[in-house]
């Protein structure tokens, strides 16, 4: 199986039977070494290519691993998002990706194990992921739950239970700062504990991936953290909007925008131009011309940043 199939199959549904060709970025991101920042615009399926990129290069495959992990693929995949909105969206996303692939499980059961850390979740209650550190796991939280940990303070948690979330969140630990525009004084936070990961030393290779659609690299300066020497311009690059190949891909028809999406926002967007005089009500867009509307205007951004 390559990743090709390997993703179609684990993105198929009932509206998607042959589910989705992965676009070359998502491609990139489970073939190469990973990056330190990931700069998509919206809609283009980033947690997919996060989540079963980590999944491939940890070796699983449908029904189970059949491949050794990746060296510097840790394995646990912590995913920091700043709502909790957001925080349910993605474990949804994830659950259903491992059942489709038959590698979803419990603690103990040496399958990969997907953790919600939030306020009043269950895995806060009774953080399971922790006593198997052995095992591949998925931690998907808001950012107050995951780095109050990573700073060993961790909210709603006993503080006997301070150190060991603490180890286990800085070794062998992928973290993911996802929507990092809305992060506000995490993002730096996160920053400057990646720069301290870096400097003292690990016992286990841990990483972070900055993503975001709005992302700039600067953003992540802090006194310990300089982005320009840690990040290469070369490396951002081939996992950027302005790459040739995501371009071609965000210019893609439709986008893989859904026509159930295209008429809810068309109920939204009229056409002064078509009333026949200033006390008609105004005439709804249909939803292909909203989605022509979405994809030209994508392909229009894209093109006028790639030449910039």
């Amino acid at each position: 199986m390559n990743y090709t199939d390997f993703f179609k199959h684990a993105t198929h549904t009932e509206e998607q039977p042959d589910g989705l060709e992965p676009f070359p970025y998502q491609y990139r991101l489970a073939e190469k070494p990973w990056p330190e920042l990931l700069d998509v615009p919206t809609g283009m399926g980033k947690t997919a290519a996060v989540v079963l990129a980590w999944l491939w290069k940890r070796g699983w495959r449908e029904g189970g691993r059949e491949a050794g992990p990746d060296a510097e693929t840790p394995r646990r995949l912590v995913y920091c998002l700043p709502m909790r909105v957001l925080v349910e969206q993605t474990e949804q996303n994830a659950c259903r990706w491992l059942e489709t692939l038959a590698v979803a499980g419990v603690p103990g059961k040496n399958k990969v194990s997907v953790h919600l850390l939030m306020g009043g979740s269950e895995d806060v209650k009774k953080p399971t992921w922790a006593d198997y550190p052995e095992e591949d796991a998925i931690l998907i939280g808001t950012q107050d739950m995951l780095l109050s940990r990573a700073l060993m303070r961790g909210y709603g948690m006993s503080r006997y239970q301070w150190p060991v979330h603490f180890a286990w969140l800085h070794n062998d630990a992928l973290w993911v700062f996802d929507e990092v525009q809305l992060m506000g004084p995490g993002l730096k936070t996160s920053a400057q504990l990646e720069a301290f990961r870096q400097k003292i030393g690990l016992s286990s290779r841990s990483r972070s991936l900055w993503v975001s659609a709005t992302l700039k690299r600067d953003w992540l300066r802090t006194v310990d953290f300089d982005p320009v020497s840690t990040i290469p311009l070369e490396r951002m690059r081939l996992f950027s909007r302005h790459y040739p190949q995501l371009a071609d891909s965000v210019s893609a028809p439709l986008v893989r925008i859904s026509t159930k999406y295209a008429a809810n926002s068309a109920r939204l967007i009229s056409a002064p131009a078509v009333r026949k005089s200033a006390t008609d009500a105004p005439t709804p867009l249909s939803p292909e011309c909203v989605l022509h509307f979405i994809c030209a205007n994508s392909a229009r951004k894209c093109s006028s940043e790639s030449t910039s």
